[in-house]
């Protein structure tokens, strides 16, 4: 097929409330999204990032909010309103929601290829697309299997397979990687990580790791709104050195004194010490992945030859988490003062 160019997306002053419930699921969200970057959409359970992806995908249609502007809320792909042009918007998306609707009695191939007709595909290109996207995510084997006798895993496969068909220019998906083993989750996040700049991709996961390590930046939703909207490397230092051990906090900055002057005042900076009774922690920021990775080794080997017990050394990897627990607790912290 010929490829079409990333789609953007925009979200303006977007609220949506469910028939019956006692608030909004959405709460005057905006952002928006360039085109080819990847986004991961974060949140706890019941923070809107379900019936966001919902809207911008067509399922559900955008209210507008009492005592606001008629028209006020939008959602635009690829510069189209999804109000007013719903298909044509629907068309740039492929979209893998969370419970990944299958035809069970068919086998993958045929399922594939009465979606491929669905959204467009031309006949003449059908086989070629439906082994391009098995090839993708590992189904070649499977194409004859009826889709009921595949395991869950391989289910999964199966949808991400059918949101790839006709290479659309806006990929969401939602929780992408439940149900797979460690392996296919490799498989999964290289081919996701693979279409960054070719397609744009809207990534959710309650697997933090995965989203920093697909995702050039997040969006973080608690109780309708947007809490947090920043670069993944921000969110997520790669040049932190997180560090703790089983003494005080006086031995470990002896420790850290004695090796630091392998590299430039500049280029360390410790930016946490915490000491909770017998263990202290740090994190230390470094002006640079190597010196990071160095720093890293250092720590470790000072601590063997002095015997000082190492509880856990690691590059950065716990600051995402950190970042989504301080953003998401801040709106329970406001939800509970008034």
């Amino acid at each position: 097929m010929t490829p079409r160019p990333p789609a953007s997306l925009e979200i303006a002053a977007l609220s949506h409330r469910y028939r019956g419930a006692p608030g909004y699921a959405l709460d005057d969200v905006s952002f928006s999204v360039r085109p080819g970057e990847r986004l991961g959409l974060l949140g706890p359970n019941g923070a809107g990032k379900s019936t966001l992806m919902r809207l911008f995908c067509g399922y559900l249609a955008i209210q507008d909010r009492a005592g606001r502007p008629p028209g006020e809320a939008r959602i635009t792909v690829a510069g189209i309103d999804v109000a007013r042009d719903s298909l044509r918007a629907r068309q740039q998306i492929g979209y893998l929601p969370e419970q990944v609707p299958l035809y069970h009695e068919l086998r993958v191939r045929e399922h594939l290829s009465f979606r491929a007709r669905v959204k467009g595909v031309p006949r003449k290109e059908r086989d070629a697309e439906i082994m391009r996207v098995c090839e993708l995510t590992g189904l070649t084997s499977m194409l004859e299997i009826p889709v009921h006798q595949l395991s869950r895993g391989y289910r999964q496969r199966v949808g991400i397979a059918d949101s790839l068909l006709g290479a659309p220019p806006l990929l969401v998906l939602d929780e992408p990687t439940v149900g797979l083993d460690p392996n296919q989750v490799q498989d999964i996040r290289g081919v996701l990580k693979s279409l960054g700049g070719a397609q744009t991709l809207i990534f959710s996961s309650h697997i933090l790791a995965e989203v920093a390590a697909l995702c050039d930046r997040v969006v973080i939703l608690a109780r309708g709104k947007v809490v947090a909207d920043e670069a993944v490397e921000l969110a997520t230092p790669a040049h932190n050195v997180i560090a703790e051990w089983e003494v005080g906090v006086a031995k470990v900055r002896e420790l850290i004194a004695q090796i630091a002057g392998a590299w430039p005042p500049e280029a360390l900076h410790i930016a946490e010490t915490k000491e909770q009774g017998s263990y202290t922690t740090i994190k230390i920021s470094c002006s640079g992945s190597q010196i990071a990775d160095e720093l890293r080794i250092a720590l470790g080997r000072a601590s063997a030859r002095q015997q000082i017990p190492l509880v856990r050394l690691e590059l950065g990897r716990r600051s995402l988490e950190e970042r989504f627990a301080r953003a998401t607790g801040a709106v329970e912290d406001t939800r509970h003062a008034g």
